[in-house]
């Protein structure tokens, strides 16, 4: 079977495509860089140079296919100053599905988020392909939704929740040093200052690690939209704690307080990530997930910040 796949050196693709060869499929990788995607792909997988924003994707001839995965994509919670999310998701999604009707694959395969409520460029984009793809002539769709997709120290990946424990460090390292300065200089008792969060104690942050990503979208052939979710995910709060002892910082979550002027200057850094503090309620297609645990979190942090 001749599986053709986007975004294949990216993260999520090098999980999946080794547990799809394993199913004894044949892969044909789009790459725009196909040297670059030769040192990080299986020497199995057959690599076509191409692109998503180009027209047929930058293909001459298309080999006969049974379905295709669509995995490229921008993830990027910021601003969309320059379009490059609209375009790399939308564009390059609509370029896909007439790729798909144009060369008769009957079954394509989106991989969206379970976050397109809309609080950014990134999620509405993610829900317009989701529409898109609904909307095609295409035979059979399946749709994944996977939550905050998290790397294992074995498979690392520094993602969103990285990026963000990276920055508490860097601004509580700023504020601690002009702390010991004025404790210093005017002789204060020494003090141990509590860094805290605008968020809900008891909101969910749902995490899921890239191995049972992977594991789910290999193993779903039928279509439709599928949650690929945890089903347990741990609260903030318990969150914020694993993190907080791991790097020495007294963190906590409040709902409403009046910030100080270094908890200011981090919810303007931060405004990215700052929805997602408040908690989601996802459903979940997946059962028996590794647990994401103190353990698992601390392990993250380790690779984050020593890879």
């Amino acid at each position: 079977m001749n599986t053709f796949v986007t975004g294949a050196s990216g993260f999520v693709g090098q999980a999946l495509i080794p547990k799809l060869l394993a199913k004894g499929e044949h892969i044909i990788a789009l790459a725009r860089d196909k040297e670059k995607a030769k040192k990080v792909l299986p020497p199995e997988v057959e690599i076509l140079e191409g692109d998503i924003l180009m027209p047929n994707l930058g293909v001459d001839k298309a080999p006969k296919l049974e379905k295709l995965f669509h995995l490229a994509a921008l993830h990027r919670l910021g601003e969309d100053k320059d379009s490059a999310i609209w375009e790399t998701n939308v564009v390059g999604t609509q370029n896909v599905i007439e790729f798909c009707e144009n060369h008769n694959i009957p079954h394509l395969y989106l991989v969206s988020t379970a976050y397109t409520a809309g609080r950014n460029r990134y999620e509405r984009s993610k829900a317009f392909c989701e529409t898109l793809v609904k909307q095609s002539s295409i035979p059979n769709i399946t749709i994944f939704k996977p939550s905050i997709v998290m790397g294992t120290p074995q498979h690392f990946y520094p993602g969103h929740f990285s990026q963000f424990v990276l920055l508490v460090i860097n601004l509580h390292q700023r504020a601690e040093t002009l702390r010991k300065k004025m404790e210093g200089s005017l002789r204060l008792p020494v003090l141990e200052p509590v860094f805290r969060l605008k968020a809900n104690p008891q909101g969910k942050l749902n995490l899921i690690q890239i191995d049972e990503v992977a594991k789910a979208m290999t193993e779903i052939e039928e279509p439709g939209t599928y949650w690929l979710t945890h089903p347990s995910p741990p609260t903030l709060d318990e969150l914020v704690e694993w993190v907080g002892e791991f790097i020495m910082v007294r963190m906590k979550i409040e709902s409403n307080f009046k910030a100080t002027p270094i908890e200011a200057a981090f919810e303007r850094m931060a405004a990215a990530f700052i929805p997602y503090l408040w908690g989601d309620n996802f459903p979940s297609d997946l059962k028996d997930c590794s647990p994401i645990t103190r353990e698992y979190i601390q392990q993250i942090i380790t690779k984050t910040l020593f890879a």
